[in-house]
């Protein structure tokens, strides 16, 4: 889904829920997505999370899915009716779905692989929920059932997780040895890390992280002015900048901007 926070003010089919404060240094957000047409073709952007994700098309059945880590953007035809998901901070989805990032990267699992019953009965109780907040609160609280699940002193950030936090702290903007110093590790030991955690190589995920907050701030400058995006976002120059846009989205910034991303 779009990747974009909706005020209260404007109408959109995407909209954001912040988390409660337990549970914030995993979940960047929930997040609601509604399609009215009865099939759209939707341009899922890469950003460096992963999300576990509820779809209740209007005709046919639901779908709980745990969707992984990204590499680059995909084209999806999605179903007319609302979907309900959960965005994990990078390398944080392990808590509540311990699987390893090597295998669900770029991949779509059914949550039942996972949960088993458990996932079943929320799928149920999901779609029962009678308002978007409702649905948010039954998933809030089966996340604290997985996370209370593990003694405290497993649910403490590891060195990799810190540093990969710092790296979405500065939007993708730090070298791969800088990561490693801070995490006391060497840089093999932080890809091998990072990559059974995310499915990217630290490397991999800053460049993702990187265009997430470019993807922004290319919508927030008069449409051309790509030098001063690139100057910002810490890419060697303009021609740089377009060529890795165009690399993560399929588009360059002037298409994405046109495209009403």
């Amino acid at each position: 889904m779009q990747r974009q926070t909706t005020s209260a003010t404007i109408v959109s089919p995407y909209r954001e829920y912040q988390p409660a404060a337990e549970l914030s240094q995993y979940v960047e957000c929930f997040w609601t997505h509604e399609t009215a047409a009865p099939q759209s073709r939707h341009r899922v952007l890469p950003d460096g999370c992963s999300d576990i994700l509820f779809m209740r098309p209007n005709e046919g059945r639901s779908e709980l899915l745990l969707i992984g880590t990204m590499t680059h953007a995909g084209l999806f035809d999605l179903p007319q009716g609302s979907f309900l998901g959960v965005r994990f901070r990078p390398g944080m989805s392990v808590y509540f779905a311990p699987v390893p990032g090597t295998e669900t990267v770029d991949q779509r699992w059914p949550l039942q692989d996972v949960w088993g019953a458990r996932a079943r009965q929320l799928s149920e109780r999901l779609g029962e929920s009678s308002s978007v907040e409702a649905g948010v609160a039954v998933i809030e609280s089966q996340l604290r059932v997985q996370m209370n699940a593990h003694p405290e002193n497993r649910r403490a950030l590891s060195p990799t997780q810190r540093v990969l936090h710092w790296a979405e702290r500065e939007r993708g903007f730090v070298r791969v040895d800088q990561l490693a110093h801070h995490a006391g590790l060497s840089t093999r030991q932080l890809r091998r890390l990072c990559l059974q955690l995310t499915g990217l190589t630290p490397k991999q995920l800053c460049r993702v992280i990187r265009f997430r907050h470019a993807a922004v701030q290319a919508q927030l400058v008069r449409r051309g002015e790509w030098s001063q995006v690139a100057l910002d976002c810490g890419y060697y120059d303009q021609a740089h900048f377009i060529n890795e846009f165009r690399t993560l989205s399929g588009l360059t910034p002037s298409e994405y901007c046109s495209a009403g991303a």
